[in-house]
């Protein structure tokens, strides 16, 4: 290779790897472990991080032992979609924008449903809301997580309590917002602090299968129901993302639209298509 072609290669490289670099971002480090109980007060709020294509906001976090993650909803119409659909996170430990392990919640066996959609007025037992006409029954909700692709966890359905040491935990406050909170060990990711490459995620808002749609009272492949729509649109293309969470951490390219967590304006699209974006973030030390 020439002088002359070498010298065309430097500066692409160094753009490449400045590309790179501003592509990871890290995780919060917590101090000490905590409980996955959607109760988000060990994270500073509002989460600085937001995803317009799902209308989630979201951080992630990791001690010695364990990595935790945070996504809110921030309005009605992406609080519908994630119980009608489920959130699928996906994390490969390999550093690629591909398949690894996989955890689906919440596993609704009825979703939300539309008052109009069903003559019930069982106070008791749901819940309603008069302002977007979403019924919601807790009795409905499966605890379980979906998982997929760890080593020493079988593929399936795995019991909320569970030996595993990986915990969900969901809350659903009156103006329809939504915390949700994982806790997984990094031995079960067969992960730990020493590794250089970072890890990548893809969060995922479900479409609902047809079943779901039907018993919810929409039509297939979208449709407004009781007022509620969805985080809707496509899933953003590439990474992005940015710091999040305790210390107000810097923004990166996944806030576009939301910033600094402030809830979205209401209203938007259908919520029947499926939404998910991709970020990279490295484990930290003390």
């Amino acid at each position: 290779m020439n002088l002359k072609k070498i010298s065309l290669l430097i500066p692409l490289l160094i753009s490449g790897s400045l590309l790179y670099a501003q592509d990871v971002e890290e995780n919060i480090r917590m101090v000490k472990p905590f409980k996955a109980d959607g109760i988000s007060n060990e994270w500073n709020e509002p989460l600085n991080q937001y995803n317009d294509a799902t209308r989630l906001a979201f951080a992630l976090a990791n001690d010695d032992q364990n990595l935790y993650v945070i996504i809110e909803s921030l309005d009605p119409q992406t609080t519908f979609s994630v119980l009608s659909g489920g959130i699928t996170l996906n994390i490969n430990t390999a550093g690629k924008k591909k398949d690894g392990i996989k955890l689906t919640f919440p596993l609704m066996e009825r979703p939300p449903m539309p008052r109009d959609a069903d003559g019930s007025n069982d106070h008791q037992t749901q819940h309603h809301d008069e302002d977007n006409g979403m019924m919601h029954d807790p009795s409905t909700m499966n605890k379980s997580i979906r998982v997929s692709g760890f080593k020493n966890i079988a593929d399936g359905d795995l019991p909320a309590d569970n030996q595993s040491g990986i915990e969900t935990g969901m809350s659903i406050h009156p103006n329809k917002d939504l915390i949700y909170e994982l806790r997984i060990p990094l031995a079960q990711l067969a992960v730990n602090l020493d590794m250089k490459k970072p890890l990548v995620y893809n969060i995922k808002i479900n479409q609902p299968n047809k079943t779901a749609m039907h018993r919810a009272g929409k039509p297939e492949g979208g449709g407004r129901a009781g007022g509620f729509g969805g985080g809707g649109g496509k899933g953003m293309g590439g990474m992005g993302g940015g710091r999040g969470g305790m210390g107000g951490g810097r923004s990166g390219g996944g806030m576009r639209g939301g910033g600094g967590g402030e809830r979205p304006q209401q209203g938007g699209e259908s919520a029947a298509k499926s939404a998910d974006f991709w970020i990279k973030y490295k484990l930290v030390r003390a």
